[in-house]
Formats: C-alpha cells, sequence, structure tokens
C-alpha cells in the first residue's frame, strides 16, 4: 500500500516539499526519510520524487541563472575598482573571468594530448650534411 488511508498532505504539497528541500541542497536521503516519517511507503516516495525530478531541474536553471547574473554584476564592479585603482593586470584577469562565465571565451584544448597540459617539449634538430664530392 504505497499511500497512507488518510494522508497528512496531498500528492501536490509532497511534491513541493520535494522540489522545495532539493533546491535548499537536502540530500535525496534526508528528503526520503523524512518522507518515510511521514508515514508513506518507500516505492510511494519515488514515485513522487520521479514527479518532482522535473521541477526541481526546471527551478535549479532559474536560480543557477539569477546566480550567474548576481555574480557577473559583482565581477564588473570589481573589474571597475581595479580600473580606477590603476591594476590592470587584475582588471583584465577579471574581465577574462567574466567572459568565460559569459560564455565569450572558450577554452583551448590540445587535440593532440587529448586534453591534457602538456609539460615537456621535445625540440628535434635537423642537421643537413653536405657531401665535398658534390661540389
Amino acid at each position: 500500500m504505497p499511500r497512507k488511508k488518510k494522508p497528512q498532505y496531498k500528492k501536490e504539497d509532497l511534491i513541493k516539499m520535494i522540489v522545495d528541500w532539493a533546491i535548499e541542497g537536502v540530500p535525496q536521503a534526508k528528503i526520503r526519510k523524512d518522507i518515510l516519517n511521514f508515514g508513506y511507503q518507500i516505492s510511494y516516495f519515488y514515485k513522487l520524487y520521479t514527479e518532482a525530478k522535473p521541477l526541481i531541474r526546471e527551478t535549479l536553471i532559474e536560480v543557477s541563472k539569477d546566480r550567474l547574473e548576481e555574480t557577473i554584476v559583482e565581477m564588473e564592479k570589481q573589474y571597475y575598482e581595479a580600473l580606477e585603482e590603476g591594476d590592470r593586470r587584475l582588471a583584465n584577469d577579471i574581465r577574462k573571468e567574466i567572459n568565460k562565465i559569459s560564455g565569450h571565451h572558450q577554452q583551448k584544448v590540445d587535440i593532440t594530448s587529448k586534453g591534457d597540459k602538456i609539460n615537456n617539449i621535445e625540440v628535434i634538430r635537423i642537421i643537413e650534411v653536405k657531401n665535398n664530392e658534390d661540389d
């Protein structure tokens, strides 16, 4: 029997609780334990969690967009402060980070090393030897 006969919460309320907890960063194990403590079966929890997943994903995308915008605004302030102080190197570094976050700068990956950093570079010299007989 997945549900209680006289449930304390409606299905929609439980899904909203699961979404809210997940957004707050509560681990799934803790959410499961809390739902089970309400008297629901584990199979019902998984059914609820499956229905809540798309809502969690949607909400997290919106939250991350807001956080990203806040981060960019804060970094812009730091950029202008560095310029006012005359620290062009710091200002340039901050601008690079802003561009990375905004997606305007893409990290170049060396395909010859499978993306790994190249630490050892070998130089091969080719020496042309001329025979005196050819003169």
